[in-house]
């Protein structure tokens, strides 16, 4: 029995990260909606898909399993409640919607009809992260710096830089780190364009976590570094982990080539597609949930809020 699935929104996320890897699934049928009809015959012609539609409502109509909703995120909104409402499971790109209060909104709607709704958070998903963490296990954490880098700017403020690009690390934090206290943050902007931020955070148990970002960097970095119980912990995103502890120093490289088509399974975004795919048909709860990815909104609000 195939699965049929909707892929809503075919920009640039859709064809790097979700289409050369549904396309391929076994037992996976895909439909397509896109408003753009010149890239929907393409992509439609490319991955020899049966079907597409210019019309969420005729999508509806065609009642598919589930549904990737990849559209710009002021579209999120209504899109996923009208899946929801449907009477579809839903995975949506991050962020869930541009406000708490939507997502807060969706997450209810979600659970009053008992549909799965996962929010894309790729990086808690790579295959080095998971390790990572695995590796550091319960261990107290005193510092933890987790830091985004672009070499150019492209948002008018510090919300929308973080909504839509920084929320990654924002998540991270909490990945690794658990809950934690917003205490201060600060901006730099240039001509009507956010080029840098520092955020600090609380843990649970005292230490601190720290966001860097800035948009004047040399090229794309992430790097996440957790300090404490006397060892430490380097992560430059996607492919090198470091751990040193009493017992010495352990180097982990990943193999994957720098290209997007090559390295979907290091990014993530070959895992999390399986576990929601496998949450729709065992009816659990997501790792990334509405909710989950509501919590991690909250805390980027907050570290917003606070900033001077």
């Amino acid at each position: 029995m195939s699965l049929r699935t909707a892929i809503i929104g075919i920009g640039g996320i859709a064809h790097k990260g979700y289409l050369p890897i549904l396309a391929a699934w076994e037992g996976i049928e895909l439909v397509l909606c896109s408003r753009n009809t010149t890239v929907l015959k393409s992509t439609q012609a490319q991955y020899r898909i049966a079907h597409s539609t210019t019309s969420l409502d005729v999508l509806c109509d065609w009642r598919p399993d589930v549904a990737f909703v990849l559209t710009p995120a002021d579209t999120h909104r209504t899109i996923v409640e009208k899946l929801l409402r449907a009477g579809i499971d839903v995975f949506v790109e991050k962020p869930a919607t541009q406000s708490s209060l939507e997502t807060h909104q969706l997450a209810e709607i979600a659970d009053e009809l008992g549909r799965v709704l996962m929010v894309a958070f790729n990086r808690r998903y790579a295959p080095l992260h998971r390790q990572a963490k695995e590796l550091w296990g319960n261990q107290p954490i005193q510092l933890a710096l987790f830091e985004k880098h672009r070499s150019s700017a492209s948002h008018p403020n510090l919300y929308q830089n973080f909504i839509e690009d920084t929320v990654h690390i924002i998540d991270l934090l909490r990945f690794f780190c658990g809950e934690v206290e917003v205490i201060s943050t600060v901006e730099q902007a240039q001509n009507g364009l956010l080029v840098g931020a520092a955020s600090t955070t609380r843990l649970s148990e005292g230490g601190f976590g720290i966001v860097l970002t800035s948009l004047q960097a040399g090229g794309w970095r992430e790097h996440y570094t957790l300090h404490g119980s006397s060892s430490s912990l380097y992560i430059d995103a996607f492919n090198r982990l470091v751990f040193i502890d009493r017992d010495g120093e352990h180097t982990w490289q990943e193999t994957y080539a720098s290209t997007w088509q090559t390295t979907l399974k290091a990014r993530g975004f070959f895992d999390q597609i399986a576990h929601f795919l496998d949450c729709v048909q065992t009816h659990q709860v997501p790792q990334t949930s509405a909710w989950d990815a509501l919590k991690t909104q909250l805390l980027l609000e907050a570290i917003v809020a606070c900033a001077t």
